[in-house]
C-alpha cells in the first residue's frame, strides 16, 4: 500500500475508534440517568441536522470521496 492509503486508513481507524468510545460513554451515561425519554437539548433543537452524527459522516465521506477523485485525476 502507498503512503495515502495508509494515511486513509489510520485516519480511518480513528474515527472508529473515536466513535466506538463516544457511543460507549453516552450508553453509559444514558444508563446512569435512568431516564430514556428526555427532552432534547436547545442547541440540538435550533440545529437538528448539524448535531446529528449520520449526517455529519455523509458530509465526511463525500469530502474524502471528492478528494480522492482528485487526487486521483491529478496523477495521471
Amino acid at each position: 500500500m502507498d503512503t495515502f492509503s495508509w494515511m486513509l486508513l489510520l485516519i480511518a481507524s480513528g474515527v472508529l475508534v473515536g466513535g466506538l468510545v463516544y457511543t460507549y460513554q453516552v450508553g453509559k451515561r444514558q444508563k446512569t440517568q435512568g431516564e430514556y425519554d428526555t427532552s432534547v437539548g436547545e442547541k440540538v433543537a435550533a440545529h437538528p441536522y448539524v448535531r446529528n452524527p449520520v449526517f455529519i459522516a455523509y458530509i465526511v465521506f463525500v469530502a474524502l470521496l471528492l478528494g480522492y477523485i482528485a487526487y486521483v485525476a491529478l496523477q495521471m
